[in-house]
């Protein structure tokens, strides 16, 4: 999923017109803490919220106040995790967007990258998850990728957590199967290390059951 296709519609721009009151303004309205300042349809930087804060007078235009700016920015091509990572870094609530020319096109407001995030790991599908712990000199998904398909699962969306200095990695892994109980055997018998798991197991739904009608029992 490309920066273009998540651009908001809703969260518009400012110019060094408007006062630092309208600013925060829109960003109540629009719950974010940065909006993008456009003149002529050229993109001149990011405000944030508590560079407003600090106006002697929050009633003064952007250009009287004289704010001290940023000037992140992506792509429109770029892809979503280009999004993250300058999300991460600059500690920002919405990402501008421009084309090649470097015209603004809009911005990525954390609620639309957390949409796309959801849809890229399909989060919302019903599944189980498992973390193996590993050597990264050891770390073969295809024959993860067997194990799992074995059990007649299917690999959802999978992710690689390393430490720095570590020759240790963890791979979280994402199914199509809620009762992962057969597939952590199969990792187990094949000496992988499964760290941790979250999954609704047939067993734990019958223990649930059985002591459901016990205390149905019990009430009689």
């Amino acid at each position: 999923m490309i920066a273009k296709e998540l651009i908001s519609l809703h969260i518009p721009s400012i110019s060094f017109a408007d006062s630092g009151e309208k600013a925060l303004e829109i960003m109540d309205e629009n719950r974010v803490s940065h909006l993008a300042i456009v003149e002529d349809g050229a993109y001149r930087g990011l405000i944030s919220d508590n560079e407003i804060y600090d106006f002697e007078d929050e009633t003064l235009s952007l250009k009287s106040a004289k704010p001290n700016l940023i000037r992140p920015y992506v792509n429109g091509f770029s892809h979503s995790y280009e999004v993250i990572g300058l999300i991460s870094q600059f500690n920002l609530s919405a990402v501008p967007v421009l084309d090649d020319k470097e015209n603004y096109l809009g911005v990525i407001s954390l609620q639309d990258l957390a949409t796309a995030f959801t849809k890229i790991t399909n989060a919302s599908v019903a599944g189980g998850i498992i973390i193996l712990a590993l050597n990264a000199r050891d770390y073969s998904m295809a024959q993860v990728a067997h194990i799992i398909e074995d059990d007649k699962a299917k690999i959802l969306s999978s992710y690689i957590s390393a430490q720095e200095d570590s020759l240790k990695i963890e791979l979280i892994i994402k199914t199509n199967k809620s009762d992962l109980t057969s597939i952590i055997a199969a990792f187990n018998r094949y000496d992988y290390e499964v760290k941790a798991s979250f999954h609704q197991s047939i067993y734990d739904e019958d223990i649930e059951r059985r002591y459901e009608q016990f205390i149905k029992y019990l009430n009689i």
